[in-house]
């Protein structure tokens, strides 16, 4: 009993010094210029060496599981067994392409912000078409003599100027210049948009399948990739046959004989990029430092296969299940390397992909083909008939361009040459288009300028649209539905639908807990997630949020 009153006695005073203690902490932060909050050393110690950026082009959500079983335990699986994996993420805008998708991921915005919206489009002042990537002012850096260097190959006339945002990566190098950052990809908009506009390299493969870069970024290639080069990785997988018995036989030596980029189109693709983003990871010692560096890596031979086979193929699943292999190679070196400790991981995709209509049709699914051209001489009849125009040449003036599902008019010519309400003729334009049967929605820019839509269908279109690059009426098509151009076999993407928006989210690495979430996300939430992990700025035009299952 006494030894208890002793106690209680003292408490007031242990509590006193405690306080005091705290007290006297905080007084000597404030002093000495500390911040005041209680960031322990060790924390600031857990920045990573590595930031680990994967994009799998065309990977729809679902093939996590349908190839499930056929996955080995250090690939995939590894990365959703010991990360922390978000079954729920889905695309906030439309169209899904592979140039607004890897924009997205590292802008942390839509299109409607960061201005790439899509991988080409009509621009409206010059009436010519813009490449996402494109700019003629650089030149091409290749294995080939100097003086020939834009004859021999213009595939590196290339920057990411369209871009109007900073991503990720450009915000860790404006945080540290000391950080390198380097994009490597088998399309030259998947290597360069993810790195961003400060970036120390990025490299991506030409139609001669050699590996190239821009003036944008260097002069001359670094020795290792020219020594890659010089052995012809092509070449070394292209060779014999890309099979499963009873499945499929493909001879990879005729490919090769048709033209060494046909390697993109196999499984082999995403192989020779592995063996790529390793080499760039070991020349130029990332990770190996205080400051933290990034590398994105886009496998693109998914996306060639998936458009020329469709998702249901046999083809797709050996591709994954290759890809698999390539995966856990990656990871492997990472952590022998740098250690898992050290590194944050994400791996993702830019879009999914719809099954191929013919597939559908069979299965007794609404689905369809639809020939563009006849809508539009349809479109251009009826505005001959609504305002008594003597032409149909009247009406060839009056529409400008239709690509991507925007329909662009000629705005000096309506109004001037034929008097006409803008407004009142992208309505009538609208109307009549949604006479099709593909057609599920019609929106004027002017509905997208005037109203501001919520958690809906018709936001994914507003997230899509931007003002000064889109056009003057957009059509969203039925679910199933593509353009004739693919009735010949394949399919393709850029709806707003899931199977185009449902993508795999998986962080690993670091202190990264292990777990699934289920709710919703967005694909724009990585670029400020990781910024919260890094204490570093939001891309400038940044519309995500952090996902808390990572940052507490």
């Amino acid at each position: 009993m006494k030894k208890i009153i002793l106690v209680l006695l003292l408490l007031p005073n242990i509590c006193f010094s405690q306080k005091s203690s705290l007290k006297d902490r905080l007084v000597s932060q404030i002093r000495s210029g500390e911040p005041t909050i209680n960031v322990k050393k060790k924390d600031r110690n857990k920045f990573p060496k590595l930031v680990v950026c994967i994009v799998v082009d065309q990977m729809r959500f679902d093939y996590v599981y349908r190839f499930w079983n056929e996955f080995n335990e250090n690939g995939f699986k590894r990365l959703v067994n010991n990360g922390h994996f978000f079954r729920n993420c889905q695309f906030g805008y439309v169209p899904t392409y592979t140039g607004p998708g890897h924009a997205s991921i590292f802008t942390g915005t839509t299109p409607s912000v960061h201005g790439i919206i899509a991988n080409d489009w009509y621009d409206k002042k010059s009436g010519e078409y813009i490449y996402c990537a494109g700019d003629g002012e650089m030149h091409t850096v290749c294995s080939c003599q100097e003086n020939k260097i834009d004859i021999v190959s213009s595939d590196g006339k290339m920057s990411p100027h369209h871009m109007l945002t900073t991503t990720l990566s450009d915000e860790i190098k404006l945080f540290n210049n000391k950080s390198k950052v380097y994009g490597v990809s088998l399309k030259d908009r998947g290597a360069i948009l993810p790195a961003g506009h400060t970036a120390d390299g990025a490299f991506w493969l030409n139609n001669e399948a050699q590996w190239i870069t821009s003036t944008f970024y260097m002069q001359e290639l670094p020795k290792y990739i020219e020594d890659i080069n010089a052995n012809n990785p092509a070449y070394i997988y292209l060779q014999g046959k890309w099979e499963v018995k009873g499945k499929f036989s493909h001879n990879l030596d005729d490919m090769y004989a048709r033209g060494s980029k046909s390697i993109k189109t196999t499984p082999f693709g995403n192989t020779i990029l592995k063996d790529l983003a390793l080499e760039v990871i070991e020349k130029e010692n990332l990770g190996q430092d205080e400051h933290t560096d990034v590398i994105t890596i886009s496998f693109s031979s998914t996306d060639y296969i998936g458009h020329k086979y469709g998702p249901h193929a046999p083809e797709i699943k050996d591709t994954y299940i290759r890809l698999d292999k390539d995966i856990e190679e990656i990871l492997n070196v990472l952590e022998k390397h740098i250690g898992k400790e050290n590194i944050i991981l994400f791996l993702t995709a830019d879009h999914g992909v719809v099954s191929e209509p013919s597939e559908l049709i069979e299965r007794k699914i609404p689905a369809g083909y639809f020939d563009k051209n006849i809508m539009i001489t349809e479109l251009k009849e009826h505005l001959m008939s609504e305002y008594n125009l003597p032409s149909i040449d009247n009406c060839n003036e009056c529409i400008a361009n239709y690509s991507n599902n925007h329909l662009f008019l000629n705005h000096e010519y309506i109004s001037k040459n034929l008097n006409l309400n803008l407004k009142e003729v992208r309505q009538v334009c609208a109307n009549f288009l949604l006479k099709y049967e593909w057609v599920k929605n019609t929106y004027t820019s002017d509905q997208l300028h005037k109203n501001e839509y919520q958690d809906s269908f018709h936001s994914l279109v507003q997230k899509g649209y931007n003002q000064k690059r889109s056009g003057d009426v957009i059509v969203k098509l039925q679910t199933g539905w593509l353009s004739s151009h693919w009735q010949g076999g394949g399919t393709t993407h850029g709806s707003s639908f899931s199977y185009d928006t449902h993508v795999p989210l998986i962080f690993w690495g670091g202190n990264i807990s292990k777990g699934k979430t289920d709710r919703k996300v967005n694909i724009r939430d990585i670029a400020p997630t990781i910024s919260m992990m890094l204490g570093v700025s939001y891309p400038n035009g940044c519309t995500g949020n952090p996902l808390p299952e990572i940052t507490q």
